[in-house]
Formats: C-alpha cells, sequence, structure tokens
C-alpha cells in the first residue's frame, strides 16, 4: 500500500507513540511518503534527525490541485493540501490525515483517508505490532495531550 502523510499523524506515530523501528519495519512492506511540505513543516519542529526521517519516508513534489484552495481559504501552506493533493492525483495513495477537516476534504474529493489510529491498525493487522504493543500504545495515547476520542481509541482493542 502507498501512504502520504501528513504532519500530525507523523507526531502521533513518531514521537507520541514512539514507533520509529517498527515503521522502518512497516515500510519495508508499504510506501510511506510525504510532500515537501510536510518533511519541511515536520522537521523544523521535530527533534528527529534528518537521516532517520528520510529512512522512513520518500519525499516526493507534490502539484498542487487547484480546486483545492477555496477549501483551504486560498493558502496553499498547510500541509494537509499538499497531502490531499498527491492523493487526488494519484488514487492509489492513501492519505494520513488526523484532522477531521482534512479528512471532510478528503471524503468530498474521494480520496481514500485513514489516521494515525489507522495506520497503528494496519500494522497490527500485518503482523509489525503485537497486542503488548497495542496496549501499551493506547495507554500513551490515552495520557498525552493529543486529542483522540474514545471510539478511536477503543478501535485499538
Amino acid at each position: 500500500m502507498k501512504y502520504i502523510f501528513d504532519t500530525s499523524a507523523i507526531i502521533v506515530l513518531i514521537e507520541i507513540c514512539d514507533l520509529k523501528s517498527q515503521l522502518m519495519t512497516f515500510s519495508s512492506k508499504n510506501e510511506l511518503y510525504v510532500p515537501q511540505r510536510v518533511r519541511e513543516e515536520y522537521l523544523r519542529g521535530s527533534c528527529i534527525a534528518e537521516a532517520i526521517f528520510g529512512r522512513l519516508f520518500k519525499v516526493v513534489n507534490v502539484d498542487l490541485k487547484e480546486e483545492l484552495l477555496p477549501y483551504f481559504h486560498y493558502d496553499p501552506t498547510c500541509g494537509e493540501i499538499w497531502v490531499i493533493s498527491h492523493a487526488c492525483n494519484h488514487q492509489d495513495f492513501c492519505c494520513v490525515i488526523d484532522e477531521e477537516f482534512g479528512r471532510r476534504i478528503c471524503r468530498l474529493f474521494n480520496v481514500n483517508i485513514m489516521g494515525a489510529i489507522g495506520v497503528i491498525k494496519e500494522m497490527r493487522r500485518q503482523g509489525f505490532l503485537s497486542e503488548n504493543d497495542i496496549v501499551s500504545i493506547k495507554r500513551t495515547l490515552t495520557n498525552s495531550r493529543f486529542y483522540l476520542s474514545k471510539r478511536l481509541l477503543d478501535e485499538l482493542e
């Protein structure tokens, strides 16, 4: 599967859940991408080394889908617009976006979507995470400042 990530999902997976090594293994069977804009956005505020980031994610240059601009108040600086643009232009990609606004835009443009929880579930399904890993991840997410609804957290059962 091909996934294209927004910044917040990367923060959840790498910084909050500390799944760098599991993502590295996951990326051996799945293709993980970020738009150049998301790479810049993430590395500007991150403590992860650029070399590690580069081993996890392939950076793609994206052709901005002009039809998306009105939904983003004609501001192309948001990472989500680049993620969604890429998926609109490449239907074999799945957007990994956690914010509800971006997810609504994906649905509007009929783009495949999942969030960080969906990636965690897929990593578990493919055997890259154990049951104990899931319990630990759920505990970590429950105690983090990153908001996830109880319904989403319950999906990690």
